[in-house]
């Protein structure tokens, strides 16, 4: 007879860090990508994926007065000269290109 103890716990919670730092790498990932299709003059843009972002808890988002209408208007003719890459709807973008990429991240195997 063999007599197994396993902390049950202890186990749950370590999943859960393992989830939360999945989804942290994740959330950077995806701005960064996102950030390469991403309009640039001034970089305001940019940057504001990455301060108003929440990384860990899947909120991803580009918090300026006119991200919203560069976003949903990809008929804008977007300046390439700071970004040749430019263009709206720029998240879907890079999903349409790093989606495996980013599954490997959420699996934690990349």
């Amino acid at each position: 007879m063999s007599k197994v103890e396993f902390d049950t716990k202890a186990a749950v919670g370590k999943r859960l860090d393992m989830l939360k730092l999945a989804q942290f790498a994740l959330d950077q990932q995806v701005i960064a990508d996102s950030n390469y299709y991403c309009p640039y003059r001034e970089g305001y843009l940019q940057k504001s994926a990455v301060i108003n972002s929440r990384p860990g808890t899947g909120l991803v988002v580009w918090a300026t007065p006119y991200a919203s209408r560069l976003y949903y208007h990809p008929e804008y003719h977007f300046s390439k000269d700071k970004n040749p890459n430019a263009r709206g709807k720029w998240f879907e973008w890079a999903k349409s290109v790093n989606l495996e990429k980013w599954r490997k991240i959420a699996e934690g195997k990349e």
